[in-house]
Protein backbone atom coordinates (compact mmCIF):
# COMPACT_ATOMS: atom_id res chain seq x y z
CA UNK A 1 0.00 0.00 0.00
CA UNK A 2 1.27 3.43 -0.99
CA UNK A 3 0.71 6.39 1.52
CA UNK A 4 1.67 9.02 -0.89
CA UNK A 5 1.59 12.87 0.46
CA UNK A 6 0.85 15.49 -2.32
CA UNK A 7 3.58 18.30 -2.79
CA UNK A 8 3.81 20.26 0.58
CA UNK A 9 5.99 22.82 1.92
CA UNK A 10 8.89 22.38 3.67
CA UNK A 11 7.58 22.27 7.31
CA UNK A 12 5.11 19.92 6.39
CA UNK A 13 7.34 17.67 4.64
CA UNK A 14 9.59 17.64 7.92
CA UNK A 15 6.36 17.32 10.62
CA UNK A 16 5.35 13.87 8.02
CA UNK A 17 8.83 12.79 8.16
CA UNK A 18 9.81 13.12 11.81
CA UNK A 19 9.32 9.80 12.40
CA UNK A 20 11.39 8.26 9.98
CA UNK A 21 14.18 10.97 9.76
CA UNK A 22 17.03 8.67 11.68
CA UNK A 23 16.62 6.10 8.77
CA UNK A 24 18.60 8.46 6.78
CA UNK A 25 21.11 7.32 8.58
CA UNK A 26 21.23 3.68 9.09
CA UNK A 27 22.61 3.91 12.90
CA UNK A 28 21.27 6.93 14.11
CA UNK A 29 23.69 6.78 17.18
CA UNK A 30 26.63 6.23 15.41
CA UNK A 31 25.82 9.11 12.94
CA UNK A 32 25.02 11.54 16.08
CA UNK A 33 28.40 10.88 17.58
CA UNK A 34 30.31 10.61 14.63
CA UNK A 35 28.96 14.44 13.36
CA UNK A 36 29.62 15.69 17.40
CA UNK A 37 33.53 14.81 16.68
CA UNK A 38 33.95 16.12 13.37
CA UNK A 39 32.05 19.64 13.85
CA UNK A 40 33.29 19.95 17.57
CA UNK A 41 37.44 19.14 15.69
CA UNK A 42 36.11 22.39 13.32
CA UNK A 43 35.01 24.43 15.32
CA UNK A 44 38.21 24.14 18.02
CA UNK A 45 40.44 24.33 14.73
CA UNK A 46 38.63 27.58 13.35
CA UNK A 47 36.59 29.31 15.88
CA UNK A 48 38.24 32.26 18.09
CA UNK A 49 38.64 32.10 21.88
CA UNK A 50 36.77 29.29 23.51
CA UNK A 51 33.42 28.69 21.66
CA UNK A 52 30.74 27.90 24.29
CA UNK A 53 27.72 28.58 22.64
CA UNK A 54 26.15 27.03 19.68
CA UNK A 55 22.65 28.08 18.37
CA UNK A 56 21.31 24.61 15.41
CA UNK A 57 19.25 26.81 13.53
CA UNK A 58 17.73 24.03 11.24
CA UNK A 59 18.09 20.94 14.04
CA UNK A 60 15.38 18.73 12.56
CA UNK A 61 14.92 15.15 15.40
CA UNK A 62 18.24 16.81 16.93
CA UNK A 63 21.02 14.90 15.15
CA UNK A 64 23.83 17.68 15.33
CA UNK A 65 22.31 19.47 18.56
CA UNK A 66 22.64 16.21 20.54
CA UNK A 67 25.95 15.36 19.75
CA UNK A 68 27.22 18.67 20.44
CA UNK A 69 25.22 18.99 23.33
CA UNK A 70 26.80 15.62 24.77
CA UNK A 71 30.05 17.02 23.39
CA UNK A 72 30.01 19.66 26.38
CA UNK A 73 28.23 22.60 24.11
CA UNK A 74 25.61 25.06 25.59
CA UNK A 75 23.19 24.38 23.11
CA UNK A 76 19.85 26.34 21.46
CA UNK A 77 18.29 24.57 18.47
CA UNK A 78 15.16 25.73 16.43
CA UNK A 79 13.56 24.43 13.77
CA UNK A 80 10.56 25.22 11.68
CA UNK A 81 9.34 21.34 11.98
CA UNK A 82 7.32 21.70 15.55
CA UNK A 83 6.93 17.89 15.55
CA UNK A 84 10.73 17.30 14.49
CA UNK A 85 11.27 19.46 17.79
CA UNK A 86 9.19 16.99 20.03
CA UNK A 87 10.85 14.15 18.37
CA UNK A 88 14.14 15.73 19.24
CA UNK A 89 13.07 16.86 23.11
CA UNK A 90 12.45 13.19 23.00
CA UNK A 91 15.70 12.03 21.95
CA UNK A 92 17.40 14.50 23.96
CA UNK A 93 16.17 13.32 27.39
CA UNK A 94 16.56 9.64 26.33
CA UNK A 95 20.48 11.31 26.33
CA UNK A 96 20.23 13.30 29.41
CA UNK A 97 21.24 16.29 27.69
CA UNK A 98 19.69 19.71 28.03
CA UNK A 99 18.98 21.78 25.27
CA UNK A 100 16.65 24.90 25.03
CA UNK A 101 14.33 23.70 21.53
CA UNK A 102 12.40 26.78 20.00
CA UNK A 103 10.14 26.65 16.94
CA UNK A 104 11.80 29.24 14.31
CA UNK A 105 12.46 29.96 10.90
CA UNK A 106 16.04 30.40 9.97
CA UNK A 107 14.37 33.57 7.83
CA UNK A 108 13.23 34.88 11.11
CA UNK A 109 16.20 33.77 13.35
CA UNK A 110 16.54 37.99 14.07
CA UNK A 111 12.64 38.33 15.49
CA UNK A 112 12.21 34.62 17.00
CA UNK A 113 15.38 33.80 18.46
CA UNK A 114 16.80 35.70 21.41
CA UNK A 115 20.90 36.10 22.07
CA UNK A 116 23.66 35.67 20.28
CA UNK A 117 26.16 32.42 19.56
CA UNK A 118 29.54 31.73 19.44
CA UNK A 119 28.62 29.17 16.98
CA UNK A 120 25.82 29.11 14.49
CA UNK A 121 25.42 25.66 12.34
CA UNK A 122 22.69 24.86 10.01
CA UNK A 123 23.83 21.19 8.52
CA UNK A 124 22.56 18.43 6.28
CA UNK A 125 21.50 20.59 3.40
CA UNK A 126 19.30 22.90 4.81
CA UNK A 127 19.71 26.02 2.64
CA UNK A 128 18.72 24.60 -0.54
CA UNK A 129 15.24 24.63 0.58
CA UNK A 130 15.35 28.40 -0.61
CA UNK A 131 14.55 28.51 -4.25
CA UNK A 132 15.65 32.40 -4.70
CA UNK A 133 18.70 33.92 -3.90
CA UNK A 134 16.82 36.59 -2.50
CA UNK A 135 15.97 33.61 0.25
CA UNK A 136 19.17 32.97 0.66
CA UNK A 137 20.05 36.37 1.02
CA UNK A 138 17.73 36.41 3.97
CA UNK A 139 18.67 33.39 5.57
CA UNK A 140 22.29 34.93 5.41
CA UNK A 141 21.36 38.50 7.29
CA UNK A 142 19.22 36.49 9.97
CA UNK A 143 21.93 33.94 10.84
CA UNK A 144 24.35 37.13 10.70
CA UNK A 145 22.05 38.71 13.59
CA UNK A 146 22.93 35.40 16.33
CA UNK A 147 26.54 35.75 15.46
CA UNK A 148 28.62 37.25 18.26
CA UNK A 149 31.68 39.14 16.64
CA UNK A 150 34.16 37.05 15.26
CA UNK A 151 31.64 34.34 15.58
CA UNK A 152 31.75 31.23 13.23
CA UNK A 153 28.99 29.83 11.05
CA UNK A 154 28.73 26.15 9.64
CA UNK A 155 26.19 24.74 7.35
CA UNK A 156 26.79 21.56 5.21
CA UNK A 157 24.70 20.78 1.41
CA UNK A 158 25.01 18.22 -1.07
CA UNK A 159 28.29 18.00 -3.23
CA UNK A 160 25.69 20.09 -6.30
CA UNK A 161 29.21 20.77 -8.24
CA UNK A 162 29.27 17.17 -8.91
CA UNK A 163 25.32 16.04 -8.73
CA UNK A 164 24.99 19.07 -11.76
CA UNK A 165 27.23 17.43 -13.59
CA UNK A 166 24.69 14.48 -14.65
CA UNK A 167 21.53 15.57 -12.46
CA UNK A 168 20.26 11.66 -11.01
CA UNK A 169 17.43 10.48 -10.76
CA UNK A 170 17.85 8.80 -7.89
CA UNK A 171 19.80 7.68 -4.20
CA UNK A 172 21.14 4.17 -3.24
CA UNK A 173 18.68 2.64 -0.56
CA UNK A 174 19.58 2.59 3.01
CA UNK A 175 18.53 -0.37 4.46
CA UNK A 176 17.88 -0.71 8.49
CA UNK A 177 16.66 -4.11 9.45
CA UNK A 178 14.97 -4.86 12.96
CA UNK A 179 13.28 -7.44 14.91
CA UNK A 180 12.74 -9.61 11.52
CA UNK A 181 11.50 -6.48 9.37
CA UNK A 182 12.77 -4.36 7.08
CA UNK A 183 13.57 -0.77 6.15
CA UNK A 184 13.86 0.61 2.55
CA UNK A 185 14.86 4.30 2.62
CA UNK A 186 15.86 5.74 -0.82
CA UNK A 187 14.80 9.53 -3.04
CA UNK A 188 14.08 9.69 -6.56
CA UNK A 189 14.59 13.60 -7.51
CA UNK A 190 12.17 15.30 -10.62
CA UNK A 191 14.79 17.58 -11.97
CA UNK A 192 12.97 20.99 -12.89
CA UNK A 193 13.94 24.69 -14.61
CA UNK A 194 16.59 26.78 -12.73
CA UNK A 195 18.38 23.45 -10.98
CA UNK A 196 15.13 22.83 -8.97
CA UNK A 197 14.33 19.38 -8.22
CA UNK A 198 11.20 17.76 -6.54
CA UNK A 199 12.39 14.90 -4.11
CA UNK A 200 10.56 12.39 -3.80
CA UNK A 201 11.33 10.63 -0.50
CA UNK A 202 10.19 6.65 0.64
CA UNK A 203 10.11 4.57 3.06
CA UNK A 204 9.47 1.02 2.48
CA UNK A 205 8.96 -1.31 5.58
CA UNK A 206 7.86 -4.31 6.71
CA UNK A 207 7.98 -7.86 6.43
CA UNK A 208 8.48 -10.61 2.63
CA UNK A 209 4.94 -9.95 0.85
CA UNK A 210 3.64 -7.73 3.44
CA UNK A 211 5.47 -4.37 3.13
CA UNK A 212 3.91 -0.99 2.90
CA UNK A 213 5.22 2.34 1.22
CA UNK A 214 5.10 6.22 2.15
CA UNK A 215 6.14 9.45 -0.02
CA UNK A 216 6.29 12.07 1.05
CA UNK A 217 7.81 15.32 -1.19
CA UNK A 218 10.30 18.28 -0.81
CA UNK A 219 11.64 20.84 -3.13
CA UNK A 220 15.40 21.86 -3.59
CA UNK A 221 17.65 24.13 -5.33
CA UNK A 222 21.02 22.84 -6.59
CA UNK A 223 23.09 25.82 -5.56
CA UNK A 224 26.77 25.42 -6.85
CA UNK A 225 29.51 26.48 -3.97
CA UNK A 226 29.99 29.47 -5.86
CA UNK A 227 26.54 30.72 -5.54
CA UNK A 228 26.59 30.53 -1.76
CA UNK A 229 30.02 32.21 -1.42
CA UNK A 230 28.43 35.11 -3.67
CA UNK A 231 25.46 35.42 -1.53
CA UNK A 232 27.20 35.00 2.03
CA UNK A 233 30.08 37.40 0.92
CA UNK A 234 27.59 40.14 0.32
CA UNK A 235 26.08 39.94 3.77
CA UNK A 236 29.48 40.33 4.84
CA UNK A 237 30.61 37.32 5.85
CA UNK A 238 34.31 36.97 5.79
CA UNK A 239 37.02 34.08 5.38
CA UNK A 240 34.45 31.54 3.32
CA UNK A 241 37.02 27.89 3.40
CA UNK A 242 34.63 25.10 1.92
CA UNK A 243 35.77 21.78 3.79
CA UNK A 244 34.97 18.57 0.85
CA UNK A 245 34.71 15.31 2.76
CA UNK A 246 37.69 13.61 2.40
CA UNK A 247 39.29 16.46 4.29
CA UNK A 248 36.88 17.25 7.15
CA UNK A 249 35.27 13.49 7.01
CA UNK A 250 32.01 14.75 6.90
CA UNK A 251 29.25 13.47 5.02
CA UNK A 252 28.74 16.64 2.82
CA UNK A 253 30.71 19.68 1.82
CA UNK A 254 30.93 22.06 4.37
CA UNK A 255 31.50 26.07 4.34
CA UNK A 256 32.74 28.23 7.15
CA UNK A 257 31.76 31.80 7.74
CA UNK A 258 32.59 34.22 9.93
CA UNK A 259 31.20 37.46 11.04
CA UNK A 260 34.35 39.89 11.51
Amino acid sequence: MLNKMAPNSTKKFYDDLSADYHLNFGDWDEAIANQAKVLDKIIRKYAGGTPKTVLDCACGIGTQAIGLAQTGYTVTASDLSPLSLIRAGVEANKRNVIINFKVADFLQLERQIEGTFDVVICCDNPLPHLLSEDKLQLAAKNIWSKMNPGGLFITSIRDYDEILKDKPLSTYPIVVETNGAKTFTFQTWDWLENNIYTLNHYVVTGVPNNFSTSLRKATYRAYRRDQIDTVFKQQGYTGLKWLMPAESKYFQPILLAFKA
